[in-house]
């Protein structure tokens, strides 16, 4: 459940991003220019996609790649400062919420370590003693065979 929540945070703000994008392309001289909006509509789809499929580390280095892109448009005049502040913050956003996501996954594959460990240890604990109790159980049969086989007979032990 919180993997699904995590994935679809992430994907509603890459929409977001998206969206303020695809914004920056109506009315107005451009504030973002259109091959820089494409390449950065193709970075948000780059996240999506990751996020959707789980790799949220991957979308985490798209999104790293989204912002350098920014930075780089932004550095040459190719993003208006206001535009780009408007879409660092929406990178901003889902930076946190691809960081809050990996940090739980991170905390319940631990969590399924830590339970699989001590499973482990349950079990072995168990395997060794039931081979106690089965050497102990051969030992007595063998008094036992000894004892029968002695019967009757002069046998020193």
């Amino acid at each position: 459940m919180m993997r699904i929540c995590s994935r679809l945070a992430v994907a509603v703000a890459a929409c977001a991003m998206t969206a303020l994008l695809l914004a920056g392309c109506a009315g107005k001289p451009p504030a973002l220019e259109p091959t820089t909006a494409e390449q950065l509509q193709a970075d948000v789809l780059g996240v999506t996609e990751a996020a959707a499929a789980g790799d949220l580390v991957q979308a985490r280095s798209e999104l790293s790649h989204a912002e350098a892109n920014l930075r780089t448009a932004a550095a040459s005049g190719q993003v208006a400062p206001e535009r780009s502040a408007e879409i660092q913050a929406a990178i901003n956003l889902v930076s946190a919420d691809l960081s809050t996501a990996i940090d739980a996954a991170e905390a319940q594959a631990a969590s399924a370590a830590r339970d699989l460990a001590e499973a482990e240890a349950a079990q072995a604990d168990a395997d060794a003693k039931q081979a106690a109790e089965d050497a102990k159980q051969a030992e007595e049969d063998a008094k036992d065979n000894q004892n029968k086989d002695c019967k009757g007979k002069d046998c020193d032990d």
